[in-house]
């Protein structure tokens, strides 16, 4: 008896065996895609300091596409292990250390190879890059065969060399290897190191001014002063350090007075892993934040709210091998430095109206008002008495304003409204002191909300007053 029992165990378990082989190929067809176009969506909620008691969980489905394969030079030269990405903003160029040929390539906006920074310049062994505010080029260098010291090359807007700056007065110059910069619009330069507890704060001249250090904890264990990988510096002068060994982001304002902190250290969707790379997109208010370990990049909203992954390991279009770095272009695409690919991948992200949305688009804070219609008295009035029809007031935008689909900043956008477009106003709705929506109908016939009242100040006039 007891062998047929074992006979009967064996033939299960050899039937669930078989489904399993066969379920599984169809499992990761489904979940890696049969094109270029990827799909994300949001896993897991994760807890950001400005709330620490709540973690709020959104649905942020999005549309991934691979715009351009970066993996040569201008001569045909493949990369070798990329390591960094700069975009320069004023001059929309983009500039990639290529750490295997020991150089920087210099691309265009359309992604086309123009030039090479390399040994002819004095830069044998680039690590990180920045730009200030004037065009200069400040070019992290770590220890090499012909500089036993870490250092911070400068070239001018020309690409002529400027200046060395070395590392000294704070505790561990003298071996301190310089991870990546980032310069402030008052000219403060901010250096990551391998391993180092903070952020070396220098000066515009490059002397050393002080140590910026968050104090964290790690599980249960004690506080301690966090190592930082990465720092990146937004339009408003924020300033964003990444803890590699934390797993965490810690934002501090232009006056270096701490705001909040997020993430969280974790080898599962929505978690950081070892993050090496953050990229702020302004336009977007969207954080990004790629994991080395995890091959996957994370996107959080401007507070620090989990949104939504993408990524994975893998070869193809959209899969990544070791990333190690992450960038946003003046056009908002996503540039992701696959390194152990030796490519460079560039991406654009499109967030996909809910189910929810579909079927329903009507504004959920206020009842919109018709707009005015010609009234006429119905009463005889003698001729040269006629009133005039009340004609609707029209109004200009004094700048580009998005036209979205409810009056706050996480709903859909229906179009970018250029400055200088003529619309009506059918509602308003007041969100605090500083800021109001209006729900509107643009010259075309689209209706939609926008903020015509932003910190204070309206982005719109009444034609009249033109």
């Amino acid at each position: 008896m007891n062998k047929v029992v074992k006979f009967r165990k064996w033939q299960h378990t050899i039937v669930i065996s078989i489904i399993v082989l066969i379920i599984m190929p169809v499992n990761l067809i489904f979940q890696h895609g049969l094109s270029d176009l990827l799909y994300a969506g949001q896993v897991e909620g994760v807890k950001s300091a400005l709330d620490s008691s709540k973690s709020r969980r959104k649905l942020v489905p999005v549309k991934i596409t691979c715009l351009q394969i970066i993996n040569e030079d201008y001569e045909g030269l493949k990369l070798s292990y990329p390591g960094n990405v700069l975009v320069d903003a004023v001059k929309k160029e983009i500039y990639l250390v290529d750490s295997g040929n020991n150089r920087i390539l210099i691309y265009a906006s359309d992604f086309y190879p123009l030039s090479s920074i390399n040994k002819t310049y004095g830069i044998d062994s680039p690590v990180g890059l920045a730009i200030d505010s004037e065009g200069y080029l400040f070019i992290a260098q770590s220890r090499g065969k012909g500089n036993k010291k870490g250092r911070i090359s400068v070239l001018n807007p020309s690409l002529g060399w400027k200046k060395d700056i070395s590392f000294e007065g704070f505790e561990g110059a003298d071996n301190f290897a310089p991870n990546d910069i980032a310069i402030s619009n008052k000219g403060h330069i901010y250096v990551t190191g391998n391993s180092y507890r903070g952020v070396v704060v220098m000066n515009k001249e490059g002397i050393f001014s002080h140590l910026l250090t968050p104090v964290d904890r790690f599980g249960k264990s004690s506080e301690e002063k966090a190592t930082i990988r990465d720092v990146e510096i937004d339009n408003q002068g924020n300033i964003y350090l990444l803890s590699e060994d934390m797993g965490r982001i810690y934002v501090y304002d232009s006056q270096e007075r701490y705001m909040f902190k997020f993430g969280e250290k974790g080898g599962s969707s929505g978690k950081l892993s070892r993050p090496r790379g953050i990229a702020v997109d302004g336009g977007r208010k969207r954080i990004y934040v790629i994991d080395y370990m995890r091959h996957t990049a994370n996107a959080y909203s401007d507070d620090g709210q989990f949104l939504f992954e993408f990524g994975g390991k893998g070869w193809g279009k959209g899969w990544f091998n070791y990333p190690t770095d992450i960038a946003v272009d003046t056009l908002g695409n996503v540039l992701v430095v696959d390194t152990f690919n030796n490519r460079v991948q560039v991406l654009k992200i499109q967030e996909t109206p809910s189910v929810e949305k579909i079927k329903n688009l009507q504004p959920r804070v206020t009842i919109v008002k018709k707009v005015p219609e010609a009234k006429v008295s119905e009463h005889k009035i003698p001729e040269h008495k006629v009133l005039k029809p009340e004609i609707p007031e029209y109004y200009l935008l004094t700048s580009n304003m998005n036209l979205r689909e409810e009056s706050n900043t996480e709903s859909n956008i229906i179009k970018l409204l250029r400055k200088g477009e003529k619309f009506q106003i059918l509602d308003k709705h007041k969100q605090d002191k500083s800021n109001q929506w209006y729900f509107i109908k643009t010259g075309s016939g689209l209706t939609g909300w926008f903020c015509g009242i932003y910190n204070g100040k309206a982005r719109f006039k009444r034609i009249s007053e033109l």
